[in-house]
């Protein structure tokens, strides 16, 4: 059971907020149509089949979460478009749990990445068609898809590591705790265990302060 907080006052929307924004289904649907292209709420209204005010009501959580604003000069009828980059990753386990996620406004001073900051201008330039070009972003974006599902495995694949080392960890705390702590019949063993093991979960943190070796 290993904790892992994130430095929730950098970001402009709390977790919990987060995860009750993301919880609601019409939201993520509002969301998946919106990160295409920008859309008003009378479009969202037919796209979702439900009415205009509740759509408006969806968007207006999240416009005061910072995640949406309205563009376009008029206020009636104006289109709704996502406003910051988000990212939220969860790993849940019976010996680890961590949650972290970032939150950024997008600043529309700040110049886009572009295809020469990739390295792919030459090639995309050198291309005549525009159906060869469309094939060459389309490849492009499968090759870093490939990509991306790589790292996950390696990802996945680091996080049972780390599993593997926290239960050995975890063996060795359980030892010293019942050797030197655990009185018999405790009362409050399971708080007591688990201070001992939050102690712990963090060696790089707590390892010039306590030794088990010195226990």
């Amino acid at each position: 059971m290993e904790i892992e907080k994130n430095d929730q006052s950098k970001q402009f929307i709390s977790l919990d907020n987060l995860l009750e924004i993301l919880g609601n289904p019409t939201r993520r649907i509002i969301l998946s149509k919106l990160a295409k292209v920008p859309h008003s709420a009378s479009e969202l209204s037919k796209i979702l089949g439900i009415s205009r005010q509740a759509v408006h009501s969806q968007l207006d959580i999240l416009s005061s979460s910072n995640i949406l604003e309205r563009i376009g000069i008029e206020k009636r009828g104006g289109k709704f478009r996502i406003k910051s980059n988000l990212s939220i990753r969860i790993d849940i386990s019976p010996d680890y749990y961590n949650i972290k996620y970032s939150m950024a406004q997008i600043d529309d001073d700040v110049k886009s990445i572009d295809l020469n900051d990739i390295g792919c201008s030459t090639k995309f330039e050198s291309i005549k068609t525009p159906d060869d070009k469309i094939r060459y972003l389309g490849q492009q974006i499968r090759d870093i898809e490939q990509n991306l599902k790589i790292l996950e495995g390696e990802r996945s694949k680091l996080l049972q590591n780390k599993e593997c080392f926290i239960i050995e960890l975890k063996n060795i705390i359980n030892r010293t705790y019942q050797k030197n702590f655990l009185k018999q019949k405790s009362e409050v063993e399971n708080l007591e265990r688990e201070i001992f093991y939050t102690l712990f979960y963090n060696p790089v943190q707590f390892r010039k302060r306590i030794s088990i070796d010195k226990l």
